[in-house]
């Protein structure tokens, strides 16, 4: 991903583009909330479609970049990740919407499969990936465990001590993943991937 253009490129095109990214973004959950409004009961499901969303967008751009720039994509990443982003989009949609066209455990099997492919395509993606994504997939699994477990600490002391209500399973797995994508947007900036 890291090139002698992609490295020449001035900060605030690189914070321009993330910008542009992050509007687009802000636009379709914007405009996918509005179709799901009657259908999105709680904000642990906002959170929900707002990273089904972010992981989708990502799987675009990524078949964006791997379409134009293709000498920018580590060999043999490129399709494993736009299928890797594609699905947690899909997963974290699923049980948002996918009760209402299906029976709630054909949903989860549908979620038990496409997380198994996924698994399978993470793993492939890791060996294919040269030393340089290599660091930035360790250093952002880092960065998100360090923040994760300080949050996780403060607010189970403080749900101990009756200062605040607990939190669904569901909520906690948005969360950790918006910690997890915005690691991986720093690790990837600094290490000048963008």
């Amino acid at each position: 991903m890291h090139t002698e253009n992609t490295a020449r490129r001035p900060v605030w095109q690189k914070i321009l583009g993330i910008a542009a990214l992050a509007g687009m973004g802000g636009l379709s959950g914007y405009a996918l909330a509005g179709l799901g409004r009657d259908l999105i009961g709680s904000w642990e499901d906002e959170v929900a479609m707002l990273m089904a969303v972010s992981l989708t967008a990502m799987a675009v751009v990524s078949a964006g970049v791997m379409a134009t720039r293709p000498r920018d994509v580590p060999r043999g990443c490129g399709l494993l990740q736009v299928l890797v982003l594609l699905l947690a989009g899909v997963m974290f949609a699923l049980p948002v919407f996918g009760a209402t066209l299906l029976d709630p455990n054909l949903v989860f099997v549908i979620i038990l499969g496409l997380l198994a492919v996924q698994t399978v395509a993470n793993l492939m993606l890791w060996r294919a990936a040269d030393e340089m994504l290599r660091r930035v997939m360790a250093e952002t699994s880092a960065m998100a465990f360090w923040a994760l477990q300080t949050a996780l600490f403060v607010y189970a002391a403080a749900e101990r001590l009756g200062l605040i209500d607990g939190l669904t399973a569901w909520g906690m797995t948005g969360i950790l993943m918006g910690v997890y994508l915005a690691a991986s947007i720093i690790a990837t900036v600094r290490r000048g991937m963008t």
